[in-house]
């Protein structure tokens, strides 16, 4: 059984690998998702299939974020918190905003929504000092 401190530290530590997964993560999506807007490709299911891994590893991020703010410890700066959240809700929002379109424009967006995450998880990890 862990004691209380070495606990913390884990979940520092997984949030912290967690948010370096995400973050190059999201930049693939951005360079996929613009490489298939150049080809002249639309959306597809394996795209939508990454975007959806990409969504449980921001939500995983969020809920181990939640657990450590939970547990009494904050980012240096909560604007930290606010580009968490903007990151949860952005490829959900995307898919909303596109309604079931599969067109070329529309993996533009895709592409650049996925590189938008990749700065917000930059950021995060920029303003998130020590916990």
């Amino acid at each position: 059984m862990q004691r209380g401190g070495d606990t913390v530290q884990t979940l520092i530590l997984l949030h912290d690998r967690l948010a370096t997964t995400m973050t190059l993560y999201a930049l693939f999506l951005g360079l996929w998702g613009l490489y298939k807007y150049v080809r002249g490709e639309g959306l597809d299911g394996n795209y939508l299939g990454a975007i959806i891994v990409a969504e449980v590893l921001i939500i995983v991020q969020a809920l181990l974020g939640f657990a450590l703010f939970g547990g009494g410890l904050r980012p240096a700066r909560l604007v930290h918190i606010l580009y968490g959240i903007m990151a949860v809700i952005s490829f959900p929002a995307t898919y909303a905003y596109t309604r079931g379109d599969d067109s070329r424009r529309v993996m533009l967006i895709w592409g650049l929504v996925g590189l938008f995450v990749f700065g917000l998880a930059v950021r995060a990890q920029m303003v998130q000092g020590a916990l």
